[in-house]
This record gives structure tokens, sequence and C-alpha cells, in this order.
């Protein structure tokens, strides 16, 4: 979606690092704030629409991004209850992926990649979850105001076409001496949700993936369209299933090669607020390892 906090974006764009901009340019109806009073009680309106919603109004990462006015404009957009709720969703499938032994030290050792991040609300949110790890944004969108990351030390952007050849080599640059690395995407649209499939199946660098894709376009995305048609299914459904297939076929390819070993979940989280709301996971491990436990989240189990 990319319209506020949230992923999404197009993919398209330059490389390498992008220092946060610190909002000077920005006119001052783009960088004007709601008051903290009215943010609650617009998100109070919708606090039984969905658990995270009412988990975030009595969380400490509101209290702070209410007292800091720069981490505060990522909750003005008009979208801020579906994009709150796609950010909770988010933390969650994180901590699924992680574990209770990473979760206790707090994500020591992490690299958590927050793929077309957009303005990152959701990498912000993650940042609170996970205060030692570090967290990087990735977007094709360079010219955001993105002042908010001189609050959060351990969160960080990169300006990154997804498709680009140096890619992999960004997420190694990144993901430098961490133990575990995580990849998510958020609503990613196009070919952008195979792209992160190549990137976390084929490539050395990531060791889980949580994708929440949005749709698919040109021969894939008539292909699902046809198929939905024809099977008198919702074409979500089928999208999912082809992404689905698509880390199958990968990682059946990258396990005669030699690579680690990997499986595939799928489930659905009924707690955030947009009918794209399944995840597509993929976790490694090591050959002499025994597979990962996953504990799902209740929303999502």
């Amino acid at each position: 979606n990319g319209s506020g906090g949230g992923g999404g974006g197009n993919g398209s764009g330059g490389g390498g690092s992008g220092a946060p901009k610190d909002g000077s340019s920005a006119s001052s109806a783009a960088r004007r704030t709601i008051p903290a009073g009215l943010i609650v009680e617009r998100l109070r309106a919708h606090a039984s629409d969905s658990v995270y919603i009412s988990s975030f109004l009595d969380a400490a990462p509101l209290q702070a991004m209410l007292l800091d006015e720069r981490l505060r404009r990522l909750l003005c957009m008009r979208s801020r209850v579906k994009e709150v709720s796609e950010a909770s969703s988010m933390c969650e499938a994180v901590r699924s992926l992680a574990g209770a032994e990473r979760m206790s030290s707090g994500g020591e050792g992490m690299v958590v990649f927050d793929v077309c991040s957009g303005k990152g609300l959701g990498a912000t949110l993650l940042s609170f979850l996970l205060p030692r790890s570090r967290v990087v944004m990735l977007d094709s969108n360079g010219g955001m105001d993105l002042s908010h990351l001189r609050a959060r030390p351990n969160l960080s952007f990169r300006h990154v076409d997804l498709f680009s050849a140096d890619t992999p080599a960004v997420l190694r640059e990144e993901a430098a001496g961490a133990s575990y690395v995580v990849a998510v995407g958020m609503h990613l649209c196009g070919a952008l949700s195979p792209r992160l499939i190549d990137l976390a199946v084929a490539g050395g660098t990531i060791d889980a993936m949580a994708l929440c894709p949005c749709c698919l376009k040109g021969a894939h995305g008539k292909a699902v369209a046809r198929s939905a048609a024809e099977r008198s299914v919702e074409p979500y459904a089928v999208l999912v299933e082809t992404l689905q297939a698509i880390c199958e076929r990968e990682i059946e390819a990258a396990a005669a090669g030699g690579g680690a070993r990997s499986r595939v979940g799928v489930w659905t989280d009924r707690e955030m607020l947009s009918p794209k709301n399944r995840y597509i996971t993929v976790q490694k491990w090591a050959a002499d390892k025994a597979a990962p436990d996953v504990a799902l989240c209740q929303a999502c189990a």
C-alpha cells in the first residue's frame, strides 16, 4: 500500500544507502501533526474492530510515539486504523518466526528487513518489539521524510530497487554479523512477491520470510484471475496458492543444489483489518539441525 506507514511500493528506483531526510524541505502542511488526544480518540473508536487496535492503545510504543512529533506523524494518516492493524500483524508474524528465545532477548543478534516499507510504521513497531535487533527499511522511494528514524536508534533505511542485481549484496552488507535474519513484506504488489521469495529462498542471507501479498500482475495475474473464475473462488486464495507453489519450487531447487533445508507455511491473520490477510512463510535450518518450532499468535492459529 505504501500510503502512510505501511509497505507495498513499486520496487523501482535507485540503490544504495539513504540517509533519513530531516523534513526541512517538506511543506508545513505536509509536516503538520494531529494532536495526540485526537489520534487516541480515533483509534479508540475502533478498539473493538481488532485486538491489534485495542492492544496498541495500551502499549508502550503508542505512548512513545505520541510524545515524539517525528514518530507521531506516522499516525496522522487517515488510514491509521488499517495501517496499525497491518503493522501489528507484521510484528506478530516476526514474533512467530523469531521464537521465544530470541524474543526474550529483545532480538539480540537479529536483523529484520521491512521490504517495500514505505515510511515504515511496521518497521517502527518492530524496532520497539525487538529493541536489541537492527530493523532495516528497504524501499525504492528515497525522497520520503524519514526524520522519525532519528528517534529510533535501531532503525535504518536503505534506498533499494528490489529488482536490482545489487540487492543481494545490500542484504548481505546490512545483515553482516547477524545471527538470524528475517524479511517481512506487507501487501507487496505484482512481481515484488516472487522477487522477495527468490531473495529469501535462493539467497544465503535470509533465514526466514513472512510475505503477505497484495496482488499479481501481468501473465501471473491473468492466470490467477482465470483459475479463480474457473473454480469459482476468490482470486486472493488462488494468488496465495500460486505464491506458495513458487516457494515450494524454489525450495526444491535450492535443496537440489545443496542449500539449507526449508519449509513453507500459510496462515490467515483474522485480526488484520484487510481482506488480504494471508501470510506465506519460509523458514530455513541447517541440515544437521532439527526444524524450528513455530508459535503462531492466537489471531493466526
